[in-house]
């Protein structure tokens, strides 16, 4: 599996944006939050669906890839929110509109580390069916029930989608090592202690803070923070390993989205990291888009130049459930610098 490529990268961004001194000014978001989270502006859109962003990041990653849409073997579409219709498929859908070849297409709930978890799918895909490509998007919009400002304090949600092709041969970045780590016994942290037949009649706001609440009833903050780091150290140093370097070597690291106090707490201690290795002074100016974040932030480095042939990268997330995972990327063709 030494040869497999990001051959495409694409992204879609809504031009819209809402700052955060806005949201504190008319009460949608808090001050006392803020001041810990270090954000500036949010993406935000307001006509395209999920899978709409998401078949235009499919389609301009797919063109870059050089590959035909008859190339696509498997679509992977990954997403942490509503995507549309209820009982809808949303994969069908993206695959139908950015690649219309009748590729089988499914969809990665989990949280926001489907995306990350998908390279592991797709690169094991790509070993049964090497003269192929496997496209993954990643889309979601984060409104109606959803509060981006209040649904989980820690991080501001933005809206958007990023898409990946990953194929044999060439391409923008070449895949060293992908590695994943679990503990669902930190499920119920999104659960807590309602039963499960009710919640699934809930209507109204979505709130993590009660459910967070009751789960640390009966586990402590500190056993909580040290599983999380256990399990990001875990899933970092396995990928470091299969790819044969060490954390010293890596040039960038590209994390979540996430508010500064948050992401100092599960990403940069634990990883012993500064924040300026990571693209976060970008990040804070779109928010948290779920799946998307490492991609966008890949594509942003590549554009602008800050990554260079040769480069390591490592892309790092986590999900609700929770899930871990860490890839290495060599810089192998990096598009032409634009600002």
């Amino acid at each position: 599996m030494d040869d497999v490529y990001l051959s495409g990268i694409g992204g879609y961004v809504p031009a819209d944006r809402t700052t955060v001194t806005e949201a504190v000014a008319d009460g949608r978001y808090e001050q006392t939050w803020n001041s810990k989270d270090r954000l500036e502006t949010v993406a935000v859109e307001t006509l395209l669906s999920p899978a709409e962003m998401a078949v235009r990041a499919g389609r301009q990653a797919l063109l870059r890839s050089g590959h035909r849409p008859q190339d696509v073997s498997l679509l992977l579409h990954a997403a942490a929110y509503r995507q549309g219709p209820e009982a809808w498929a949303a994969a069908s859908y993206v695959e139908r509109y950015a690649v219309g070849a009748g590729a089988p297409a499914l969809e990665i709930r989990q949280g926001c580390n489907g995306g990350l978890f998908a390279l592991g799918l797709a690169r094991n895909h790509l070993e049964q069916h090497a003269d192929t490509a496997v496209l993954i998007t990643c889309a979601d919009r984060f409104d109606g029930e959803f509060d981006r400002w209040r649904t989980n304090k820690g991080m501001v949600f933005g809206d958007g989608a990023a898409a990946v092709v990953l194929s044999h041969g060439r391409g923008a970045a070449r895949v060293l090592g992908v590695a994943t780590r679990a503990d669902s016994e930190l499920e119920q942290m999104h659960r807590g202690d309602r039963p499960l037949a009710s919640a699934t009649l809930r209507r109204g706001p979505l709130d993590a803070a009660p459910a967070k609440k009751a789960f640390l009833r009966t586990t402590s903050a500190a056993e909580v923070q040290r599983r999380f780091e256990a399990q990001v150290v875990g899933a970092v140093d396995h990928a470091l390993s299969e790819a044969g370097t060490k954390l010293d070597g890596i040039a960038q690291v590209l994390v979540s989205n996430l508010g500064h106090e948050m992401l100092t707490r599960v990403f940069l201690e634990p990883l012993g990291l500064p924040v300026e290795r990571t693209a976060w002074q970008w990040g804070r100016r779109i928010g948290h888009l779920a799946n998307s974040d490492q991609f966008l932030a890949l594509e942003h480095q590549l554009r602008t130049g800050v990554l260079h042939e040769g480069d390591l990268v490592l892309l790092v997330g986590m999900g609700v459930g929770f899930v871990w995972t860490a890839a290495v990327l060599e810089i192998a063709e990096p598009p032409v610098r634009t600002h």
